[in-house]
């Protein structure tokens, strides 16, 4: 009987700790739990913390449009959208297709793009369906004709050029898939992120319009908004480049009311006002109406705020921003719908600790000196060097 109980222990200490390893590959929250409190009475926020540890040789779902070719801008137009790629050097060489790319050069992984995905119109709204066959996943209807998908009738279309998290859940389950990277500009797209994150699969939305809705998300699966990739050792790590915040301090946040193709600068407010929304806090946040980076850091010299939630996608807006950073080391940038692009991305390995992307597992933390905060942030970005 003994034997049995002992054995019975043994078997649940070590269960006990293959998820501990695994929580701790994929997530920074164990690091905090000494100094992590309840939203409501904590004097920092840490973003950027969470990250992704990509396998060498770990399968990869991605969307077809901007990654296999891109039809819109006539690029591998000549290409089979089921194409696998043996080289990073055949696929699209910006947005997602630049950021699968790397991890194909760091981490040798394979790449299976999602394509011939039924989707259905449902009372006048796409959907994309789940594993099952129920369409559940909101889908823009400029993705319902040409030059992504091809009608069957009219409720009924062939997905061929996928584009959004919301197309890519059947081949991710089908496929195991350890990461999808596609687009996240819509809600249903957070959606389908958060139903394959709950099954264990992560997901990096590299435009991440609607990833604000992810937050509060719990669950087995990491999922990450614009952030940096680098090679490690082991293959590659997405994230784990985090910035505090004091819940007092002032944050300048960037939206405006101007559509396309700027409507994608509203990412910043989206943000910050459902961060307080999800987690009933109240924080201060300024929030200014501008398509550019310019008028937000003009806010904050105005200010004197030193945190600023900002889109970065033109060289003159990584000159405004980039300028602002070197001014004073405590000026930090959370950059959102940015890493798409290459002046925004470049920010990230320019200023390592000041700037970092959307993440939607945000860490509350107890007041303590802020010399020991900095330490458990060192911790985190240690891991690029393992």
């Amino acid at each position: 009987m003994k034997k049995i109980i002992a054995f019975v222990i043994l078997i649940i200490a070590g269960s006990l700790l293959a998820f501990s390893f695994f929580t701790s590959k994929n997530t920074s929250k164990s690091l905090f739990e000494d100094i992590e409190t309840d939203p409501a009475h904590a004097s920092y926020i840490i973003l950027g913390a969470s990250y992704i540890k990509v396998p060498k040789g770990a399968t990869v779902v991605t969307q077809v449009d901007r990654v296999i070719r891109d039809k819109s801008s006539r690029y591998n137009v000549n290409v089979p959208p089921n194409h696998i790629p043996k080289s990073p050097k055949e696929l699209v060489p910006w947005m997602e297709g630049a950021r699968v790319a790397e991890l194909m050069k760091y981490a040798n992984v394979k790449v299976i793009p999602a394509t011939g995905v039924v989707i259905k119109k449902i009372n006048g709204t796409w959907y994309g369906p789940d594993e099952k066959g129920n369409y559940i996943f909101e889908v823009d209807p400029s993705k319902a004709g040409p030059p992504f998908s091809k009608k069957i009738n009219e409720n009924t279309a062939i997905e061929i050029d996928t584009h959004g998290m919301n197309v890519m859940v059947p081949t991710a389950i089908k496929e195991h898939a350890f990461l999808v990277i596609a687009c996240g500009d819509l809600i249903g797209k957070a959606k389908a992120e958060m139903y394959m994150a709950k099954r264990g699969i992560n997901c990096y939305a590299v435009c991440d319009r609607y990833t604000p809705y992810c937050l509060g998300y719990q669950g087995p699966g990491v999922i990450l908004g614009g952030a940096p990739i680098r090679p490690i050792k082991e293959g590659a790590i997405i994230g784990a480049q985090p910035v505090y915040i004091n819940t007092k301090e002032l944050i300048v946040a960037q939206t405006t009311h101007v559509a396309y193709p700027y409507q994608y600068c509203d990412t910043p407010a989206r943000f910050f006002n459902m961060l307080q929304k999800k987690y009933g806090i109240k924080l201060n946040v300024k929030i200014v109406d501008s398509t550019n980076a310019v008028k937000v850091v003009e806010e904050a010299e105005k200010t004197g705020a030193n945190v600023i939630g900002v889109r970065v996608v033109t060289y003159q807006d990584k000159k405004a921003v980039e300028k602002w950073l070197k001014e004073n080391p405590n000026h930090r940038a959370i950059l959102f719908h940015s890493a798409a692009y290459e002046p925004g991305y470049k920010l990230f390995f320019e200023f390592p600790q000041q700037v970092t992307g959307q993440d939607p597992r945000p860490i509350f933390v107890k007041d303590i000196p802020i010399e020991e905060l900095q330490k458990k942030l060192e911790e985190i970005r240690k891991l690029w060097t393992t």
